[in-house]
């Protein structure tokens, strides 16, 4: 077995039937398999996967609602292919996404991972915020050969199974939404796994979200965002990465904490939404969009100085003279 294709998954039976069935489709000769990890799903997802019947094994392992680390870390331990292709429920496969990724690890040896493409699919665009959506272009610079960790996401992304053993799996304690596969990556970097940047192992993302469903996925990123931060010692290469570290707190507080911007944006917004201003739009979704981000941000800050003050005052009473 070469690969395993592992694909976490909570309630999104129709749109994970697609992308199995575009994975079954690959033109990937070697053998592989496809491991549907369920997070806990009540939508009749396991009944759907068991019907399914093609020329690869799928595979259905599930656990209780335990998070996105955990459902991985399930799907990668079901697997029993050399090398572990995540890609995520919503990803529509191109019927070549095995084949590129695999030629890396066909004509060599090495320490490697491989990161592919997510385009949105046309058909999502179906609301204003969908639309706004793409007017912000992505120019993140990716180095082909050695891609910096950071820009290691799970959607699309495969790596050596014995490689994702060492290190221990993803990090469970990644509760909500965000960050975990840039954490085992920059640890798989770190134990000297390179990972290369392949544009031509494409997807396609068909997932219609909202506004208000993307604000609270970022209000945990948030969250997340401190305990990457602190998890390695709050460097100031990721305080600026997340945009979290102590010299941007301020200004962050004043644009997103304080009514100084956010009411003219909500009242701005109705108006975009109904002349359909997709530029306007999408400073309006960015804005709120952040807001939500550094609501998470900021509360997590405050429950840690709040902790802090607290084991301070338990180790101050701890040194009073008894008596």
């Amino acid at each position: 077995m070469e690969i395993s294709v592992v694909i976490p998954t909570f309630n999104n039976r129709e749109v994970l039937r697609r992308t199995i069935e575009t994975l079954l489709e690959q033109t990937f000769p070697e053998a592989y398999e496809i491991v549907v990890a369920d997070d806990g799903s009540t939508d009749g997802t396991a009944e759907m996967v068991e019907a399914i019947r093609g020329p690869v094994p799928v595979r259905f392992v599930r656990q209780a609602n335990l998070g996105r680390s955990a459902v991985r870390n399930l799907g990668a331990r079901a697997a029993r292919g050399r090398v572990l292709l995540f890609i995520d429920s919503d990803v529509w496969a191109t019927p070549t996404l095995l084949a590129e990724h695999y030629k890396h690890y066909a004509r060599s040896d090495r320490r490697i991972g491989v990161m592919g493409v997510c385009l949105t699919h046309p058909d999502a665009l179906v609301s204003p915020y969908m639309k706004a959506r793409q007017v912000q272009a992505d120019l993140t610079r990716r180095h082909h050969d050695d891609l910096n960790p950071l820009h290691v996401t799970t959607r699309n992304v495969s790596m050596l199974r014995a490689d994702l053993e060492a290190i221990g799996g993803f990090d469970e304690r990644f509760g909500g939404y965000g960050w975990e596969d840039m954490d085992a990556a920059m640890r798989l970097h770190a134990q000297g796994v390179r990972f290369e940047y392949e544009p031509e192992a494409r997807g396609y993302h068909y997932h219609v979200e909202t506004l208000e469903t993307f604000r609270e996925k970022m209000r945990q990123a948030g969250i997340g965002a401190v305990y990457f931060w602190q998890k390695y010692g709050r460097p100031a290469n990721l305080g600026i990465f997340f945009e979290i570290a102590p010299v941007f707190l301020p200004l962050k507080w004043l644009v997103y904490q304080t009514p100084l911007v956010t009411p003219l944006i909500r009242w701005l917004l109705p108006w975009a939404e109904a002349k359909e201003r997709v530029l306007i739009l999408a400073e309006c979704y960015n804005h709120l969009i952040w807001r939500s981000y550094y609501d998470g941000v900021f509360a997590t800050l405050r429950q840690i100085r709040a902790g802090a003050r607290a084991d301070a005052g338990r180790r101050s009473e701890e040194r009073l003279p008894s008596g």
